[in-house]
């Protein structure tokens, strides 16, 4: 996708798994025989009953801590120091079981095992990885990983801008430049929700406040 992954691939962890989780069933609605026979009226009624539960669960999106997500949300964000409002929508990934707000823009797909891509759709090497850590995760290692590839790209690794919002605290921040483009660490030390993000973006099309808008909306699924 992008010239920068290839150092990052080469220094990547190697032993990092992520337990799926098993999906909840719900049991099947019962019926008595008692039951009245319907007239057309209530027929009627039960149908459009039925459609807008149905449509509910197509417009949320409930958390592993039973948050429910409503279809979409308005975000006010910036793109090369311009701010924008635009409309996300909810988007679920089930390579990782979460869901996020994905900017019209941006498009969310699996990149392998443990690890998604949100990409700008009309350049693919302006994107995000996103990779949902174990809850057991050894912060100084990591640490010291993630500096090491950015050190790949680029010899001059400084700290980042950590975002003042509730999802970023703690975290830790790095980057690094290579010509136009600069790739930016991201992990986010939840003890719930422990997550790395990697944003590779470039002086031309610096998307990393857009990104970060989105990526603080992760959330865990409750399956």
């Amino acid at each position: 996708m992008n010239k920068l992954v290839k150092p990052f691939a080469v220094l990547s962890l190697s032993a990092m798994f992520i337990a799926g989780c098993g999906s909840d069933e719900q049991p099947a609605d019962k019926t008595t025989a008692s039951k009245p026979v319907s007239t057309p009226e209530n027929t009627e009624k039960e149908q459009a009953d039925g459609q807008e539960t149905t449509d509910q669960k197509q417009s949320e999106e409930k958390g592993e801590d039973g948050v429910i997500r409503i279809l979409e949300q308005n975000f006010t964000y910036k793109v090369n120091g311009e701010q924008k409002e635009e409309t996300a929508f909810l988007k679920y990934n089930d390579n990782q079981n979460y869901s996020m707000y994905v900017l019209p823009e941006y498009e969310l797909t699996g990149e392998e095992p443990n690890k998604d891509v949100l990409f700008l759709t009309e350049d693919d090497s302006v994107f995000m990885r996103i990779e949902l850590l174990p809850a057991d995760i050894e912060w100084a290692l990591m640490e010291e990983n993630t500096k090491a590839q950015l050190t790949a790209v680029g010899p001059d690794v400084k700290e980042a801008e950590i975002p003042d919002d509730a999802f970023f605290e703690n975290a830790w921040a790095m980057e690094t430049k290579s010509g136009p483009e600069t790739v930016t660490s991201y992990l986010i030390k939840n003890e719930q929700q422990p997550i790395k993000l990697t944003l590779f973006t470039k002086d031309n099309a610096d998307h990393r406040n857009a990104f970060l808008e989105m990526g603080k909306t992760i959330l865990k699924g409750n399956k």
